[in-house]
């Protein structure tokens, strides 16, 4: 991506980029440099430049004879606008909260290694879960890449400060697993295959329920907040168990 498409993705307009990206070459300049730099036309500069004030991306500097101008650093911009987006992103469970009330329940399919990343991304990314709770399968049938993808799936759910509780089977391919679980924060109770040895994996939120087969390469999300309820009281039955 270049620079400026990188801009205009944060916000900024085509020329607000321009003159931004310009600036910050120049260091500090007029509106005359700044229009010979990004090869606009002066009058239209002064305008942009007034525009990117407002958003506190350019700054004049005071006592100058001439009307010079600086560039507020690329750091500090980004920082702003990572700022915002935590800000908006406070406002999600509320407007969740009005989806799940209006709309019907839904039920996602997928398919392919693709399929299941999305599968497992999907929570992550659509519900501000703090904890997910799981049946997980064994993962004899699992090719290497699809292994990669639940290691993925283990650092993003971290950076997220999403806790997990999981049963899982006493498996012979499950042991990479079980000695990372304390580094991702993941509270694992094993079952004796005798007892538990299933290769689907069954995951669940406050509002959804997931289910993998990693054989087949299928997912299955189905979002509704009374299934997801009930699958976890069945989940607290066993884990009190075991």
């Amino acid at each position: 991506m270049k620079t400026d498409e990188a801009l205009i993705r944060l916000g900024l307009e085509d020329k607000e980029a321009k003159i931004y990206l310009a600036l910050l070459a120049l260091g500090r300049a007029t509106a005359y440099e700044i229009a010979k730099k990004a090869e606009l036309k002066r009058p239209t500069v002064y305008v942009v430049l007034d525009s990117l004030r407002i958003k506190n991306l350019v700054l004049k500097i005071p006592y100058a004879k001439k009307q010079v101008f600086i560039a507020k650093s690329p750091e500090e911009f980004f920082a702003e606008a990572e700022e915002r987006l935590r800000q908006a992103k406070r406002a999600l469970p509320e407007l969740l909260a009005i989806v799940s009330g209006t709309s019907k329940p839904k039920t996602l399919y997928f398919e392919g290694i693709k399929g299941v990343k999305e599968t497992l991304t999907y929570g992550i990314t659509k519900f501000p879960e703090k904890e997910i709770l799981a049946f997980y399968a064994h993962a004899a049938d699992v090719s290497r890449e699809l292994i990669d993808v639940f290691w993925e799936y283990n650092r993003a759910i971290k950076r997220a400060n999403i806790k997990v509780r999981g049963i899982a089977p006493e498996h012979e391919s499950l042991k990479e697993f079980r000695a990372m679980d304390k580094e991702f924060g993941n509270e694992i109770r094993v079952v004796p295959q005798a007892i538990y040895n299933s290769n689907i994996s069954i995951d669940m939120g406050k509002e959804f329920v997931r289910l993998l087969d990693f054989k087949n390469l299928q997912g299955v999300i189905i979002e509704n907040r009374d299934i997801a309820r009930t699958m976890k009281q069945i989940f607290e039955m066993v884990w009190k168990k075991y």
